[in-house]
This record gives C-alpha cells, structure tokens and sequence, in this order.
C-alpha cells in the first residue's frame, strides 16, 4: 500500500540508512531525494516482490524486518539474507538484468522507502560517496555469499544449525538478556531456510545445543549461554 506521509530524510530517526548515511549533501539534494521517493507499507508475512518480476526500484527499509529469498526445488526456499532497518535490497537490480533474481517478503509490518532505478542511477553519478560506498557493500556482500557457499558445502548439520544462529546474530544483535532480538519472528523452517537444512533437523540440533549448555530456547525464544562455544562450533 502506497504511503502518502513521506518523511524526509533529513528528519528521518532511521540513522542506518544508506541514503541518510552517505547522500545527504546539501538541502537541494535532500529536498530532490525527497519529491523522488515513494513509501510502500507491507503487512506481516506480505510478499514484496517476487523471483522474475521485472525491476522497477531500489528499496531501503524505513522499519520492519524483511527475509530475501530464492525459489527452490520441490518449493524449498533458500533465505538469502535477513534485512531491517536501512538495509538495502533489490539493489541487484542495478545492472543489466531487467528482473528480479530473488524475492523478498516481509517479516514483521514494514515500511519501505523506493526509488525508480532511472532516479537512483542519476543519485549515483552525481554523489561519488554513495557510489562509492555501495561499492564496498557490494564487495562485502560477494565476499559473505563466498564464505556462506563455502561453509554449506563442507559443513555438517550441526555446523549448519550453529552458522544459522550466527547469521541471526549478525543481523539482528543479542539483548541485553543475550537473547537473538527478534528470533521469536522466525520459524524453525524460517532458521533451515538459512542453511539448506529442513525443520526437524533444527529442532533436534537446537536440543543438542541446549543439552551442552550453549543456548537455551523457551517457545520459540533462543537465549546463547556460551557464544564462544557456539562460535567454535563453525571454528571462527
């Protein structure tokens, strides 16, 4: 659904952002960002775009969680990344594909801030900062599908499960409690999506790792008892 109160990001609190973080030169720039975006808001679980969909805009979370993902056989899914707040995504389609490689669905009531792809190349010629450090993020993102790919391939269920709760860390933080934020939004077929692995596996390795005493799950909340353990699990 199309939002009609913009923020402009000058007054936006989203300080992740990466149009706030590296775009915001001058109250000209501001103001054009301004008249040239557009706010979508999805409901919970609401599909964003689908695999094959033609590419139409680059899109940055104003608030909210959304998962990206590949179709795959046999209707498996294989969860790409977990985004929020200032992420970018979509961002894939700034080269000559002219659709979707993904798709993208939203796990919790979630704003998203577009731009028409046509704007956001004009955006890049003209701010050397952003292009540059959308560079670097393009950089980071191939070396962590690198590494992912590399660890799916050799690793064991139990390598799988312990990398999956680290990639949930890694996006969305541990609380004070050192609870993984936000975990109690994510199924266990959700968390075997990450990795390639099916529901049941995650669940018995989860009991494993309870049994060691390096975490412990009440419903569908995951508390980390020992990290460093967890960490050497995957031997980092």
């Amino acid at each position: 659904m199309r939002f009609n109160n913009k923020i402009n990001c000058i007054d936006c609190e989203n300080t992740n952002c990466f149009i706030k973080k590296h775009c915001l030169e001058s109250i000209e720039q501001s103001d054009n960002i301004h008249e040239n975006k557009f706010i979508n808001r999805y409901t919970k679980n609401q599909l964003i775009f689908m695999e094959g969909n033609f590419v139409d805009s680059i899109n940055f979370i104003q608030s909210g969680r959304v998962k990206v993902f590949k179709k795959g056989a046999f209707g498996k899914d294989q969860i790409i990344r977990l985004i929020s707040n200032g992420d970018i995504f979509g961002h894939r389609g700034l080269s000559d594909a002219e659709k979707f490689s993904i798709s993208a669905t939203s796990i919790t009531d979630t704003l998203i801030c577009s731009f028409d792809k046509a704007f956001f190349f004009k955006l890049l010629k003209s701010t050397p900062e952003l292009t540059y450090n959308l560079m670097l993020y393009f950089a980071n993102e191939l070396n962590q599908e690198e590494k992912k790919l590399r660890d799916l391939s050799i690793f064991n269920v139990r390598e799988k499960v312990a990398k999956a709760l680290l990639m949930m860390i890694d996006a969305y933080g541990l609380t004070k409690e050192n609870e993984i934020n936000h975990a109690h939004e994510l199924s266990r077929q959700d968390i075997a999506e990450l990795v390639g692995l099916n529901s049941n596996q995650v669940t018995k390795i989860l009991a494993d790792l309870k049994e060691d005493n390096i975490l412990e799950t009440d419903n569908k909340t995951i508390k980390i008892i020992n990290l460093n353990s967890l960490k050497e699990i995957v031997n980092i």
